[in-house]
């Protein structure tokens, strides 16, 4: 399968851009929930009796951990809530606007071009036994959207499951798994790498240490894919690598950044507060990684602290065509909001 084709699909790209460097205007993270949950139930609005009974489960539902990493044709359960395949034109609009809404944008283009790849791999022969397919993702929402009460949302499917609750008007977001699938491919004449700033900066990270962390860095042995992934809640990996408190300002900075790529997922005042905390905690932090750092083969890189873990794997070597990378993000002391 060659994958530079353009990719014809029922989703729209609605974003453009880069990682937002920082704060550009003054919203709480209390006004970013209300205006999820206002954008949220303008979505179930749209459906009816049977729709929302589907995509509203009760907030202390135990198929909040119902998420998964793989394709729908090889899943042994059922994802939770509305399938996009199964919605109107209207239905879609309103969740296109809804996630646009309830996360940054370059989260949202972030997810986007999740969806993206996945049109690309249901061209493939193989589609129909995997249900391969950009149908083939979810929206659930786990109690009433609100401005005053708590709730959570999660959004998935073949290498995606975002999940964000609310919790005294504030956002967090764990656990998230991104992956793709093929890593580079073109879409309406544009060429598109959703996940390439995580290979090139964790790369760049790497060269850029002194030899001596460089080396305390590296570790022997990594997953097949992450540790921390789909049905591994509750899972502590190894403590190994580096330890970040001995690391220069220059690297500190260039984790911190590394760290962004996944946080920055929620909206802009949400993802400062939590870069806020992961700043704070950085010294407790450690780094390992396995693989070489010149672009010739196969990465997998961890963070890892107390309230941190952040996993990114590549399936193969970077850079090529047929690329798939995983990776994971959390929160031990705040899974599913419930810190």
């Amino acid at each position: 399968m060659n994958a530079r084709v353009t990719s014809v699909l029922p989703i729209v790209l609605l974003f453009a851009g880069t990682i937002p460097a920082g704060s550009s205007h003054d919203v709480s993270s209390e006004q970013e929930a209300a205006t999820a949950a206002a954008a949220a139930n303008r979505f179930l609005a749209t459906l009816d009796q049977a729709g929302r009974e589907e995509a509203l489960l009760p907030p202390d539902s135990p198929l909040k951990s119902n998420w998964s990493n793989l394709p729908a044709g090889i899943l042994d359960f059922e994802r939770n809530g509305a399938r996009v395949g199964d919605m109107t034109a209207e239905q879609r609009t309103a969740m296109h606007a809804f996630l646009s809404t309830a996360m940054s944008p370059f989260g949202a283009e972030l997810v986007e071009g999740v969806m993206a790849a996945e049109g690309i791999l249901s061209r493939s022969p193989r589609a129909a036994r995997f249900a391969w397919s950009s149908d083939n993702y979810w929206l659930a929402f786990f109690g009433e959207p609100s401005a005053e009460d708590d709730w959570s949302w999660q959004f998935g499917g073949h290498h995606l499951a975002v999940n964000v609750a609310v919790r005294d008007g504030v956002l967090s977001m764990s656990p998230t798994f991104i992956g793709i699938e093929p890593a580079n491919f073109e879409m309406n004449g544009s060429s598109a790498a959703p996940l390439e700033d995580q290979v090139a900066r964790g790369i760049d990270l790497m060269r850029s240490l002194p030899e001596g962390l460089r080396q305390s860095s590296l570790v022997d042995a990594r997953p097949g894919e992450v540790y921390a992934g789909a049905g591994e809640d509750g899972v502590i990996p190894p403590l190994e690598g580096s330890r970040v408190s001995d690391w220069p300002a220059e690297g500190k900075a260039q984790l911190l950044d590394i760290i962004g790529l996944w946080v920055r997922i929620m909206p802009e005042a949400a993802a400062e507060r939590r870069l806020a905390e992961i700043r704070d905690g950085l010294d407790q932090l450690r780094f390992a990684w396995n693989g070489p750092y010149d672009g010739s083969g196969s990465i997998y890189y961890r963070v890892q602290g107390p309230e941190l873990i952040l996993e990114f794997s590549t399936q193969g070597a970077v850079g090529s065509d047929e690329g798939h990378y995983h990776s994971v993000y959390r929160n031990p002391a705040n899974e599913y909001g419930g810190g």
